[in-house]
């Protein structure tokens, strides 16, 4: 049986993000050269802004899904984490607002699991024995196959 490999890699790209930023950007810089400040008063914002938009740069969550099992990471945050198939007890697709469901987006927790997410409506919510969480994607159909290939193969070699 050909098996299909799920692999996803986003990080936070919306315009309104950066617009959030770049305004940040602007007010400091507008403050520095309307205010009279002395030479570590100017490199404090700077060098915190700057390791700001760094970090968001660097922000990526990967996803991968195939016969053996799901990886994930959010870099620089969190390492890749990786479940065996036989681990998984379920891997569900949702449609969901990350805003109302998780208070918004990134590495969030709302009671009852965590979630991990960079934007869109999407997510990927997977059962372990103990625990559960959410990963969102931006490539539905695509993870909808990687689910259909889950129970698949699930059911060939656990029957169930």
């Amino acid at each position: 049986m050909a098996s299909f490999i799920f692999k996803e890699s986003q990080g936070f790209r919306q315009p309104w993000i950066w617009a959030i930023l770049l305004a940040g950007v602007g007010i400091t810089v507008y403050g520095i050269l309307t205010q009279p400040i002395h030479d570590w008063g100017i490199a404090i914002p700077i060098t915190i802004l700057g390791l700001v938009i760094l970090l968001f740069l660097s922000f990526k969550l990967t996803t991968r899904i195939d016969e053996n099992g799901l990886s994930f990471s959010f870099f620089p945050l969190i390492g890749k984490k990786m479940y065996q198939l036989d681990k998984i007890e379920n891997l569900e697709l949702i449609e969901y607002n990350s805003l109302l469901k998780f208070g918004g987006w990134g590495i969030r927790y709302n009671f009852d699991m965590w979630g991990y997410n960079v934007g869109g409506k999407h997510g990927l919510i997977v059962t372990l024995k103990d625990k559960k969480f959410l990963i969102g994607t931006q490539k539905p159909k695509e993870m909808k196959l990687a689910i259909d290939q889950f129970k698949k193969l699930k059911s060939e070699r656990h029957g169930s």
